[in-house]
């Protein structure tokens, strides 16, 4: 037994030495790098190359009928009585928005009686014209003849009748005066004939009696004489020369007012026109009025959907006087603000926007594929319709139309589009941090491995780049190895 166990202790014994060794040194010589290693390489590789541009945009429908009032008479608001919801799916002539109309229903209502008003003027002023016109000439006449008998009779009663009226009174005061004088006289000599003859009493008592009677008459005639002449002469023609006067004056009054009876004729026949003229704009406005009352029912100019404000480069703005309430009952919409949009349901689009860099082979007629934000695994054909010759915020805009079933789809949903700008079916294609400027500044160089690790310079032809990979037109083979980056300094050849 023993013998058996002897062989196998000696080989766990010989097996445990060769395990542990002799001791490590502390600080083992560092390996020296072998000067002839070979550095890192890249081969050039051949297959397909293919440049792509994804873009994000919006899906929009056709050229939309932008819905709007302008109002040519009505001055007043446009509040919102009801309107079709966002979005809203219409038929031509469906109607759209309904405005309040009480306000303009009022105003036309007054624009009627203001024109029935100007009518009867019209009338009034026509019916009146014609007996203008007759009236004038003979008024003009009449007034003339006045004026110069009102003349000719101041200038009679100055030169005649006013020297002949104090004249006369003057001999009536004389003649009474001297009839006085006589009858006194008489009287006298009577009396004394009387006494000195023998007549009986009765006799002489009549006789008398008579020439005291005359004599009283004769007193009295001369008192009326001289009242009458002071009456002539201080009150009656003064009072005629006064009244002779101002006949005159008045006579020559009513001869300038008749004067400018032509020209009130004119003024009449002026207002006539402008009476009409006035007729007119209210016929006019009348109308305009009756015009703006029917566009406050607005129809669906198309069928469509109806959008509620207005798409500016695919985002929809809502009308400002609405803010963030457009087309509630009670808003007001102001004269002229676009606040509906009404899109035919046709073909879609999509409006998109692209950078700088992306542009170089993206151009009218380039077809692509385009995915739904809502239908992710849904590929739809589009072709793109323009790009944008100018920039606009940094950006070009580049339009594409879709093709294929584009049920569910709506203009304001968003989209993505991937169009495939470049594609060679064999090229060969290294790293681009391989590709790098010469000294020139012109030439494209990469670098070949060489000699004791340094590498060597070869020009080269680039083409497109895509990603990491730029293509090499001319100066490589499929198969070439070179440096995956530009050697360090000191290390070209």
């Amino acid at each position: 037994m023993l013998r058996r166990l002897l062989p196998f202790a000696l080989f766990v014994a010989l097996v445990g030495l060769a395990s542990v060794g002799p001791a490590p040194a502390d600080d083992p010589p560092a390996k020296k790098k072998d000067a002839t290693e070979k550095p890192k390489t890249i081969k050039a590789e051949s297959g397909p190359l293919v440049r792509a541009v994804v873009l994000k945009g919006t899906i929009e429908g056709e050229k939309g009928s932008e819905v709007t009032v302008r109002p040519k008479a009505w001055m007043g608001q446009l509040q919102v009585k009801k309107a079709v919801e966002h979005g809203t799916e219409v038929k031509a002539g469906d109607v759209l928005v309904e405005f309040d109309s009480e306000k303009i229903d009022q105003a036309i209502k007054d624009a009627k009686q203001e024109r029935e008003l100007a009518s009867l003027s019209i009338r009034q002023a026509e019916l009146e014209l014609p007996v203008l016109e007759k009236q004038i000439p003979l008024d003009l006449a009449a007034a003339e003849r006045e004026a110069k008998n009102a003349a000719d009779d101041y200038r009679k009663f100055v030169e005649i009748d006013k020297p002949l009226a104090v004249e006369s009174a003057d001999q009536q005061l004389k003649s009474s005066a001297f009839y006085l004088e006589t009858a006194q006289d008489e009287l006298k000599q009577l009396s004394k004939m009387y006494k000195d003859k023998d007549l009986t009493e009765e006799t002489e008592e009549i006789v008398l009696k008579r020439y005291k009677h005359s004599v009283q008459q004769s007193e009295f005639s001369f008192k009326l004489a001289k009242n009458r002449y002071e009456t002539t002469t201080k009150i009656e023609m003064p009072r005629r020369e006064i009244a002779v006067k101002d006949a005159v004056a008045k006579a020559e009054l009513a001869l300038a007012k008749a004067n400018l009876a032509p020209l009130q004729l004119k003024q009449k026949q002026l207002g006539l026109i402008k009476l009409k003229y006035e007729e007119d704009k209210a016929r006019e406005r009348l109308a305009d009025l009756e015009k703006d009352r029917e566009a406050l029912i607005v129809k669906a100019p198309v069928a469509g959907l109806a959008y509620h404000g207005r798409s500016v480069r695919g985002n929809w703005m809502l009308p400002m006087s609405q803010m963030g309430n457009a087309l509630a009952p009670g808003g007001n919409v102001m004269n002229g603000e676009v606040f509906l949009t009404v899109i035919p349901t046709g073909t879609l689009t999509v409006r998109a926007d692209a950078e700088e860099r992306e542009l170089p082979g993206l151009k009218a007629g380039l077809e692509g594929k385009a995915t739904p934000a809502t239908m992710p695994t849904q590929k739809l054909s589009a072709k793109v319709a323009k790009v944008a010759v100018a920039p606009l915020n940094g950006k070009f805009e580049v339009r594409a139309d879709l093709t294929g079933d584009t049920a569910g789809l709506v203009p304001g949903m968003t989209c993505s589009v991937r169009f495939v700008t470049a594609k060679v079916e064999s090229s060969i294609t290294v790293l681009a941090s391989a590709v790098s400027d010469d000294d020139d500044g012109e030439t494209k160089v990469v670098y070949l491995p060489g000699k004791d690790g340094k590498g060597e310079k070869k020009a080269v032809k680039v083409g497109m780049t895509v990603g990491e990979k730029t293509e090499i037109l001319e100066g490589l083979k499929a198969g070439d190895e070179i440096l995956p980056t530009k050697p360090s300094a000191g290390g070209d050849k």
